[in-house]
């Protein structure tokens, strides 16, 4: 028997959400550094009430947007944020990292894998991995140049 539409509709329904569930820092790093593409450098004030976005979180947004290198700040009465590489060069895939976004759908999978009794015999191990591989092509071919 064949798969019907319900099925895979299901199946379409399955992965969309898990694949578009992201943390508040992730969400918020990418506005904010798209916003920063356009035009920098920016305050976190600027940023802040343009994006509306609480300043005192996206200073913690910017600690880590900085310790992963995608910003710098910039003194002086011109001040403010600005980008350390061109937005075309800056990807999606690094914002999620720089924030902590796991985008490995299981613990045993991704950049610290976590040790599994069952890895060996996991039979949707390869379906989660293949998930993960295809998510992070998908973010690391998204940059900040949306064209």
């Amino acid at each position: 028997m064949g798969s019907s539409p319900v099925g895979g509709a299901f199946f379409l329904s399955f992965w969309y959400n898990i694949f578009v569930k992201f943390t508040t820092y992730t969400r918020y790093a990418i506005r904010a550094l798209l916003h920063l593409s356009i035009e920098h450098p920016k305050s976190l004030r600027e940023i802040s009430e343009k994006e509306r976005i609480p300043e005192r979180f996206l200073e913690q947004v910017f600690l880590k947007l900085k310790k992963a290198g995608l910003v710098a700040g910039k003194r002086g009465a011109r001040g403010g944020y600005v980008l350390t590489r061109p937005k075309g060069e800056i990807t999606w895939y690094d914002v999620m990292e720089a924030v902590g976004e796991a985008i490995s759908p299981v613990p045993c999978l991704g950049k610290r894998p976590e040790p599994c009794p069952t890895y060996n015999e996991c039979l949707v191990r390869k379906y989660w991995d293949q998930y993960f591989r295809m998510s992070k092509e998908f973010f690391s071919n998204l940059t900040l140049d949306l064209k």
